[in-house]
Formats: structure tokens, C-alpha cells, sequence
């Protein structure tokens, strides 16, 4: 009989991680939900390294896990900085009953802060320009460089010239061949503050100043509109018209709208409707199924997004105190009907998933696949 004493220490241990090869290690974690990565990076150094690696990415694609994540850019009174935010979606859920008069219950699905540790894979400002992407300035620090990479793979990577300013969460818009880049940098930087890409000469142009207000201002979105530029500040719109190279200023909301892309067909929320655009007959028809969401539409700020072929509604509400606010997410399925006349959305969740002081600032929403 063998006793306790003659068994080998190393026997009463558990494998770990540490002692399994590499190359498993990697495809372990390739097979884990990126909604988990933030959290895994403060487990140990060896994950924190893998999971910041372009290793991990690659091993992703090569095993079909790649998923769809969410994030939203907020500017919260507590911070000097912007703070990226990352929706979480707790598994295996059961979808809820669309109809109008569904009692809402908690879903467990949050919005959750990404920490300062991670930020691999988080949104930074880009531009795509058919085949190509272009990755411009920096997420968490200020950078200059320009990269580019084609078909969506970022092991395509090639650098293009460098901006004249090193910027940081810049805002981007794009009118072929211009990439128009604003912000992310000092507000007393008039100079260059906001320049321009040729795409055809590859080259760098400032372009005028838009004041010291638009420059002092977090820009909370910009649109593009009949070759105007649309910049939403706090408080205002600067406009910034491309043909006559001028500035304006408007106190009133112009383009109160959000707009997205699904499988070929343009969404739009507006007048605190979902609409989309019949391409047969050039009209904007209403999606049906979702009157239910009306109701909620208390706020002049509502973001539409495409999360992987499905339609995502972000707002914001009063809580019952007024204290606070309370940002809200819904999950909608579309589904063509009656021959592609109409758009019916099946409401999957609702949910509010993050308390914010009445002060924040909604800066942007976007949907990314890693």
C-alpha cells in the first residue's frame, strides 16, 4: 500500500494552464466569447500578452469564432477623457415575446467599462474606402500614423502617410477620395486641428479653423449630407461645407438622425420612427413590429447600429428620480415580407444596461467584428 508520504508532490497538483503548450493555450482562448477578454487580461500575465496579440486574432479567423461586439464611446463628467464601453450579452437567453404589451424584465445584459489594460481590438477612428480601411491616429494615446489594410484583414497592413497632428479618438468622415479628420488633439491647436486625405495623391491638407468654440467642444457625431460636413458638439452644429472650404455654425438640430446598413438595405431612425428605404419605389417606409419601442423614444439622441444583420437601438431615459439617466438597448430581427415590400422587426430584448450622471455626453456607437 502506498501511502500519502511516498506519492510525488507534483502528483497532488492540478495542471494549469501555465503547463499545457502554447499553441493549446491560444486556441483555448480563441474558442471564449471576446465579451469575457477584459475580464481574462486581468487574470495572469501569460493571458493578458495572448489576448493582446495579433496571435489570438489570427487564430480566431482561422477557427471561424470571430463574433460581433458592440461598443459605445461615452464622456463621462467623472473623467477628463472619453471611456469606451463594451455591451455584454449574457448567454443563452430566451428571446423575448414581441408584443406591445411584453413586461420588460431584466435580461442581465450590461454595458461594461473596458478597462485601461485592455484595449486591443477596441474601436479606434477609421475610414473604409471600398476595399480598403483606412486606421487613423491613436485609441488610448495620440498618434500621427495613417494604416491601411485591405479585404478586412488586418494582416494586410501597410502604412500611408502620416497626419501633421498625432491625435487621439479623432472623429473621420469620408467623401471619396477626401478622409476628412477632426479633433483628438489640444482644443488651442487652430492650425491643424482638422485636415484632410487625398486618397488619389496621398497627401495631407490642413483645413480652415473652425473657431475656438467647435474646437472646445467634445464632438458627439459627425454626419455627412449633400458634400457638407455635419459636426454635433454639445452644444451646436458646425457645418463645414467641402466645395467652398467654409465653416458655418447652427444652434438648431439639423440631421436628428441615425443611419445604417443591413444586407443591402438603408435603415433610419427618425421622427422617432425606424424607417427604411424601399429602393424599388424610392420611398421610406416604416418597419412594422416595433411600435412597442416608440414609447421609449423620450430623447432627441437615438443611435441605430447593425449588429450582425440585426438592428440595435441605443437611447437614453430619465430614471423615476431624475437623478440619473438610464441607457437602454433593444435588439431587433428583421425579416423581408409580402414579396419585399415590407420590413417586419421582431423585438428579441429590451433592457436598460448602464446607469450615467445626468451630465454625460452620448459621443458614439459602433458595431465591430473581432
Amino acid at each position: 500500500m502506498i501511502s500519502q508520504e511516498d506519492v510525488p508532490h507534483s502528483a497532488n497538483q492540478s495542471p494549469s494552464f501555465s503547463s499545457l503548450p502554447h499553441e493549446i493555450v491560444v486556441s483555448c482562448l480563441a474558442h471564449v466569447s471576446g465579451s469575457y477578454y477584459p475580464i481574462l487580461c486581468l487574470v495572469s500575465k501569460q493571458f493578458r500578452s495572448i489576448i493582446l496579440s495579433d496571435e489570438l486574432y489570427k487564430a480566431r479567423s482561422q477557427l471561424g469564432t470571430k463574433e460581433t461586439r458592440l461598443f459605445v464611446l461615452l464622456k463621462l463628467p467623472t473623467r477628463s477623457d472619453p471611456c469606451w464601453f463594451t455591451l455584454w450579452i449574457k448567454p443563452n437567453q430566451t428571446l423575448t415575446n414581441n408584443s406591445p404589451r411584453i413586461k420588460k424584465k431584466p435580461t442581465g445584459n450590461l454595458l461594461v467599462p473596458l478597462p485601461s489594460s485592455y484595449n486591443y481590438q477596441a474601436p479606434i477612428p477609421c475610414m473604409t474606402v471600398g476595399s480598403e480601411t483606412y486606421i487613423i491616429g491613436g485609441y488610448d494615446a495620440p498618434s500621427s500614423s495613417v494604416w491601411v489594410y485591405r479585404n478586412r484583414s488586418l494582416h494586410t497592413l501597410r502604412k500611408a502617410p502620416s497626419m501633421s497632428m498625432a491625435r487621439n479618438n479623432a472623429v473621420v468622415a469620408g467623401i471619396y477620395p477626401k478622409i476628412y479628420v477632426m479633433g483628438g488633439c489640444a482644443s488651442d491647436e487652430s492650425m491643424n486641428w482638422a485636415e484632410v486625405f487625398d486618397i488619389k495623391t496621398q497627401t495631407w491638407e490642413p483645413l480652415p479653423d473652425p473657431g475656438p468654440e467647435a474646437r472646445g467642444h467634445w464632438v458627439r457625431k459627425i454626419q455627412i449630407h449633400q458634400k457638407k460636413i455635419y459636426l454635433c458638439s454639445e452644444k451646436k452644429y458646425y457645418i463645414y461645407d467641402t466645395q467652398e472650404g467654409r465653416w458655418d455654425v447652427e444652434d438648431k438640430v439639423l440631421l436628428n438622425y441615425s443611419v445604417c446598413l443591413i444586407d443591402k438595405v438603408r435603415y433610419i431612425y427618425h421622427n422617432k420612427k425606424c424607417w427604411w428605404l424601399d429602393t424599388k419605389s424610392k420611398y421610406w417606409r416604416m418597419i412594422r413590429g416595433v411600435d412597442f419601442l416608440n414609447k421609449f423614444g423620450e430623447t432627441d439622441r437615438v443611435e441605430i447600429v447593425n449588429f450582425a444583420g440585426k438592428l440595435v437601438m441605443v437611447w437614453d431615459r430619465f430614471t423615476l428620480s431624475k437623478r440619473n439617466k438610464k441607457i437602454w438597448f433593444a435588439m431587433i430581427a428583421l425579416e423581408k415580407c409580402r414579396g419585399g415590400d415590407e420590413v417586419w422587426g421582431k423585438i428579441e430584448w429590451v433592457d436598460d444596461v448602464l446607469m450615467v450622471p445626468l451630465s454625460y455626453t452620448f459621443l458614439d456607437c459602433m458595431a465591430v467584428s473581432i
